[in-house]
């Protein structure tokens, strides 16, 4: 392969050796402050390999390109917003460094130069450009659907107004730069971080793990006639909750399972599911689907939810497994576990609707909504944790967030996913 590329007279275009490496790799992180070229990312995504994506939000990138990469099995996707100049393009152990964005001109029509390190002796330097995305990647915010939604509004708003394009960008999206040489650059809000944390576990690890099984079983026509009904997420949910229990005996099986590559997992995944589809012994008990109607029936509005007593609210809270689970928190067992929750929460019948209304509800982004769920004094509700508050989105607005609780991602740990299961 030649060394350098230039989009020159000798058509040694930069695409070239980009399609090549990508088509050969398990491995792909790439970086662009320029983004417009989302087909080359969907088809290695698509591919079955392990996408890392990083753009800027500024008035060069292609909203649609930005919507098309947003949950999209196999890709994360972060951003920056200014001070982000940096075009690394990597390939398991092969990398292309360079002038060349991810767009028609960088890879096709400027004049650029891009060398290519892909020789022996290339190893350190290879491992440099690594250790530079990944000091990139993490000073980066998760890129959502919110944040797409908010980008396409601000560049609509930008070709109207002219002056300071990144300016209002960065202004709607949020600031995500890069840490440079000032001090000032490596400080962080403690909460910004936490909150890009959440992020990263929902939208990065949960969500695209969740939506890969489910599009799994679904391709195969691995479903069970008695779950008819309650929606494929909430099927999918039940097919985990069966891994857990069938084949992940106590904790050292899902701690000791090592993250597998694409296809061994989706293989895994498969074969588990044509088990799931015919035993006999599906774990689901008599009544889940009950449960899950009731959690609908008693949360499916913020005006349902207001208008709900304590008897209601109770009733919705314990057809949820995750808060069924807090009964180890309290003496006496499940038939102490409602009076124990009132008594936190002050018997407070608004301070709940106000808390869980927001949640599912609230204006903005829903991560920002779980944080106050689980932080904000105003909204946080005892015994109502991460996974209670995920397993009640999920059941509710599956379409925003896959309904998972802690069996449900101890499940995903085994199949072989790099997720938190704690």
């Amino acid at each position: 392969m030649p060394r350098i590329h230039t989009n020159g007279p000798g058509k040694d275009y930069v695409v070239k050796p980009f399609e090549r490496l990508a088509q050969g790799a398990f491995q792909i992180q790439l970086a662009a402050p320029y983004f417009t070229r989302h087909d080359l990312v969907l088809a290695a995504a698509k591919a079955g390999k392990t996408v890392r994506l990083l753009i800027g939000l500024n008035a060069a990138t292609s909203p649609a390109a930005v919507s098309a990469v947003v949950d999209v099995p196999n890709l994360q996707v972060r951003f920056l917003t200014d001070r982000f100049h940096a075009k690394v393009y990597l390939f398991d152990g092969v990398a292309l460094l360079g002038s060349s964005n991810l767009t028609d001109g960088g890879l096709i029509q400027n004049r650029e130069a891009v060398v290519s390190l892909d020789r022996e002796e290339d190893f350190e330097a290879v491992e440099e450009v690594r250790a530079l995305f990944v000091e990139l990647w993490e000073a980066a915010d998760v890129l959502t659907r919110e944040k797409a939604r908010d980008f396409r509004l601000a560049h609509e708003r930008v070709k109207r107004s002219g002056p300071a394009p990144d300016a209002m960008i960065e202004a709607a999206v949020g600031r995500a730069h890069p840490p440079n040489v000032h001090v000032a650059s490596l400080v962080r809000n403690r909460e910004r971080m936490f909150l890009e944390g959440l992020r990263r576990t929902v939208y990065e690890e949960y969500r695209p793990a969740f939506t890969e099984v489910d599009g799994l079983l679904d391709g195969a026509g691995f479903r069970r006639s008695e779950l008819a009904g309650i929606g494929s997420l909430n099927e999918t949910n039940r097919f985990l909750n069966w891994v857990r229990l069938s084949h992940v005996q106590g904790d050292a099986a899902w701690r000791a399972a090592p993250v597998l590559p694409p296809v061994e997992r989706r293989s895994r995944i498969l074969a588990l599911g044509a088990e799931w589809a015919t035993t006999s012994d599906s774990k689901v008990y008599d009544g889940y689907v009950d449960t899950v109607q009731t959690v609908r029936r008693v949360f499916g509005s913020r005006e349902v939810i207001d208008g709900s007593g304590r008897e209601d609210l109770t009733e919705g809270l314990m057809a949820l497994h995750a808060f069924y689970e807090q009964l180890r928190f309290v003496k006496g067992g499940a038939a102490n576990l409602p009076a124990a929750f009132w008594t936190a929460n002050a018997n407070d019948v608004r301070k709940v609707q106000r808390g869980l209304g927001n949640l599912l509800y609230g204006s903005g982004d829903f991560v920002e909504r779980l944080h106050d769920a689980l932080y904000d004094p105003a909204l946080k509700l005892g015994y109502f944790g991460l996974f209670c508050a995920l397993e009640l989105f999920g059941t509710v607005r599956p379409e925003l967030c896959s309904p998972v609780n802690g069996r449900m991602a101890k499940a995903l740990r085994y199949l072989g996913y790099a997720v938190h299961a704690t």
